[in-house]
């Protein structure tokens, strides 16, 4: 009789059990399954803080986050909580990015982002209505004037403009502002008034006043830079972000079949005129490569986008013909890489599209809901942990009784 020497193939729930090569093995229950195929059994579990209703757990190489009710709280190495701030998330799952030194999340009703750790809004109001203009006493040429408003944050962000209004000057004058728009949020300080030169089209900063101020008199052109915030919205609520290219990418949350996708290098500003790919099925997942260069969007097909936000709808490419698990996005710490969950089991999203299935052909966890993951490195050995709910009976399901039985990949 052969001797046993471990399972360095893992589990295999996809052969027959007359089939299941050597080294594999149908299930493991609370044992973690070495490199070498040895098994050890796990230590347990222990509770450290207890919350209600919690969701939305997210860290990055520093520190980890969570939502309690409306609270943003960051977890603390000795397992307590601090509020950050509140976010009118509900039961809304928060998706979280970290562009730089700042992170940024998102759901269908919260939107915001951490800047040294201080919440503040993501993304500056725009202005809803367009400035009322009347006729004054000045020096302005005759002519068709244009003119617009953005507002300013305390730290230094412009929101895109509002609707422009026009007044036409028939002889030498001047132009009055009678009614600026007021800004709701307190984090407004400055409205930034922009004008074209007579007849003209382009737009240039011609004052700039406090935020509370709705009356202007404009009576010279001392017109500066021109407006760059033309046609720009805050980023919209979304299910899912990611990063790559120089641009905050993500899904949706009212229409998922559309992938936003920021101006570059300025996260706040979206066009929605053309900054965005649409699909013919709803998107569950987007993943930035590690170069930071090219994207994976998971729908009803996994495909890839290289150099993205830079080229059209049709520089995508196919790489998977099935999608992803929602939610299921995590990040391998030595590598960067992206890696998610399927029907198929864990994918890795390597550079240029070459999308890498583990153990394919052997562990299939079929449909699940619910999903959960997170890369372990811990101890020796490197897993990926996926808890779900399963939508049909298979061996590869997680256990409801007292030591919860989780199946862990190799990475």
């Amino acid at each position: 009789m052969p001797s046993l020497n471990g399972w360095p193939l893992g589990m295999d729930n996809v052969h027959g059990e007359n089939e299941i090569p050597d080294g594999a093995l149908r299930n493991a229950v609370n044992v973690d399954i070495l490199d070498s195929g040895k098994v050890r059994q796990r230590q347990g579990h222990v509770l450290k803080l207890a919350a209600t209703s919690a969701h939305s757990l997210w860290s990055d190489d520093d520190n980890a986050y969570f939502v309690e009710g409306n609270q943003l709280k960051r977890l603390n190495p000795n397992h307590t909580a601090t509020v950050i701030g509140t976010v009118n998330t509900g039961l809304n799952h928060l998706s979280f990015q970290k562009i730089n030194n700042e992170i940024y999340f998102s759901s269908k009703t919260a939107r915001g982002k951490l800047s040294n750790g201080v919440l503040k809004q993501w993304g500056v109001e725009v202005p809803t209505t367009p400035p009322a203009l009347t006729l004054y006493t000045g020096t302005l040429g005759k002519g068709t004037y244009f003119a617009a408003v953005t507002f300013v944050a305390d730290d230094g962000r412009e929101s895109g403009t509002s609707v422009h209004s026009s007044i036409t000057l028939d002889d030498v004058g001047g132009i009055a502002i009678i009614a600026l728009p007021v800004p709701t949020d307190s984090s407004i300080h400055k409205k930034r008034i922009y004008l074209s030169t007579p007849n003209g089209e382009l737009l240039y900063l011609a004052k700039e006043v406090d935020a509370a101020t709705q009356f202007v008199n404009i009576t010279t052109l001392e017109l500066r830079q021109e407006c760059r915030t033309h046609h720009l919205s805050p980023p919209p609520f979304s299910k899912a972000l990611t990063y790559a290219n120089g641009r905050a990418f993500m899904v949706d949350a009212i229409d998922p079949t559309i992938v936003w996708f920021t101006e570059p290098l300025s996260y706040e500003h979206v066009d929605k005129r053309k900054n965005y790919y649409r699909f013919d099925a709803p998107v569950t997942l987007i993943a930035g490569t590690s170069s930071g260069s090219g994207l994976y969007v998971c729908a009803e097909s996994t495909y890839f986008f290289a150099n993205a936000g830079t080229l059209g709808q049709d520089s995508k490419v196919l790489v998977l013909g099935f999608g992803a698990f929602a939610e299921s996005l995590s990040i391998i710490p030595t590598t960067k890489e992206p890696i998610w969950m399927t029907e198929r089991g864990a994918v890795i999203g390597k550079e240029q599209g070459a999308a890498q299935l583990l153990a394919a052909g052997r562990l299939e966890p079929g449909e699940m809901i619910n999903v959960a993951t997170m890369v372990r490195e811990h101890d020796s050995i490197k897993q990926f942990v996926v808890v779900g709910n399963k939508t049909d009976a298979t061996t590869a399901e997680a256990g409801s009784y007292a030591e919860a039985e989780i199946i862990r990949r190799s990475v």
